[in-house]
């Protein structure tokens, strides 16, 4: 694969200047099966340093892709990723630091499909691109002509990029889609480099979530509405038995209407709710597809006991126009402006320094919290189990294994062990998932031995 400068039309009628991995804009959706190494040649097309990481793997150190592993101009990295987990839906994006943000939302994404036996053998839609579909989510900003706008102001820097329009797999939304008649798969990604989105069906449908960012669910979830942080993956069925049309509802202002987590938070930033229909799915009465009923039992979780965690941290996410911080962050590389800082523990990213070290096997309780603002926390090698999120239990559809939790007011508690080692010359990071907020320090790094 190589990472490529090119342009794309994102349905606005002219192109418009991208990043893309083997193609114009984002990458490919990319098939993988548990137990089977799976090998790479990506080569490095910009006339920048840049980097792939690989979302929710469960990866060594080595091969994650952070920023430690950069591929310079012209260069060939090639990883050999041994994939080892359930089943699940995960992605790629750059990982540069200090460049993640803006590299990331001109095109450096793309999606993989990790399989397993128990997943191939299930009732389950699972024909790429006929009754199994990936929607990768992102919000953007067109400028006058048309043309894609990115650009670090200071409002940018302090709550992440948010654009005004709603793109999906590269083309401004609505998209339409034939499908079968029978139970239909969505694979949903929210690629926003900092908009939460709010998913739900049209006509007030229920929504059945049959997994989250690591693996299916114990059970289907029904529920009105989800809401999404950038990273976040979630998955959904619809049954095209008896409807000839359905709706996929994105709202630009996911923090809306869900209690204590979202209430009155960037209200007003984002204003009044907007819905906007991202995917328009037609039934075909002459494709029969997979005719089964919704699912029950989907996958046997084992109780999160947090009696099991032989060690307990805390990171404190910290943002603010402290005039140190933010001196201190820009002088160890992270890209700030306008005299704001940020950090975990009252410390920005720094690349040679190894904040902690965990042993391999030991779950661990890490409880994190927030200054100010909504955050949502990454931690990489892993899959973990929310215990508390803001103090409360998080929603069902979050119940099952996670890499990403949401982070404002109360304390967020998971349950966390990694099961690959990550040396002092290849950390793993810990990060706010706000591209920008990374970027501008919100990021420390470990080690697991």
């Amino acid at each position: 694969m190589d990472l490529l400068q090119s342009q794309h039309d994102f349905g606005t009628g002219v192109k418009s200047q991208t990043f893309g991995i083997g193609q114009s804009y984002l990458g490919p959706v990319i098939k993988a099966k548990s137990g089977h190494d799976l090998p790479f040649e990506i080569t490095n097309q910009l006339d920048e340093v840049s980097t792939l990481h690989w979302h929710g793997l469960h990866i060594r150190g080595d091969v994650d892709g952070g920023p430690h592993q950069e591929i310079q101009p012209g260069q060939t990295w090639r990883p050999v990723l041994p994939v080892s987990q359930r089943a699940s839906t995960n992605w790629f994006h750059s990982h540069t630091h200090g460049r993640t943000a803006r590299q990331t939302h001109m095109g450096l994404a793309g999606v993989m499909h990790i399989e397993d036996d128990a997943s191939l053998s299930a009732d389950f839609p699972n024909g790429y691109g006929i009754d199994d579909f990936t929607l990768v989510l992102q919000d953007k900003q067109f400028g006058d002509l048309g043309r894609m706008t990115y650009g670090l102001t200071g409002d940018v820097l302090e709550n992440g990029f948010q654009g005004d329009t709603l793109v999906v797999n590269g083309t401004v939304a609505p998209v339409h889609q034939m499908v079968p008649s029978g139970l239909v798969r969505l694979r949903l990604l929210n690629a926003c480099n900092a908009r939460f989105l709010k998913i739900s069906l049209s006509d007030m449908q229920t929504l059945h979530v049959i997994a989250s960012d690591g693996g299916f669910l114990a059970s289907t979830v029904e529920t009105d509405s989800i809401v999404m942080s950038p990273g976040e993956r979630y998955e959904i069925l619809l049954d095209m038995t008896n409807q000839d049309r359905i709706g996929l509802e994105v709202s630009l202002n996911g923090n809306e209407g869900q209690g204590d987590l979202f209430e009155g938070l960037w209200q007003g930033l984002w204003g009044v709710s907007n819905f906007v229909t991202a995917i328009i799915l037609t039934r075909d009465p002459l494709r029969p597809g997979l005719q089964a009923s919704m699912p029950n039992h989907l996958a046997n979780l084992p109780v999160a006991d947090p009696l099991s965690a032989v060690r307990k941290r805390e990171f404190l996410l910290n943002m603010g126009d402290e005039a140190d911080l933010a001196a201190i962050a820009t002088s160890w590389g992270n890209l700030c402006g306008g005299g704001v800082g940020m950090g975990i523990n009252g410390r920005p990213m720094k690349m040679d320094h190894v904040n902690f070290g965990v042993k391999r096997g030991q779950p661990e309780i890490w409880r994190i919290q927030s200054e100010e603002q909504l955050h949502p926390f990454h931690i990489h090698g892993c899959s973990f189990r929310i215990l508390r999120q803001n103090d409360v239990p998080p929603p069902v559809y979050a119940s099952g294994w996670k890499d990403m939790v949401s982070v404002q007011g109360g304390w967020s508690e998971v349950l966390v062990s990694f099961d690959h080692e990550a040396t002092k010359t290849a950390p793993y990071m810990y990060h706010c998932h706000i591209l920008e907020h990374e970027d501008c320090g919100m990021m420390g790094q470990f080690t697991v031995s």
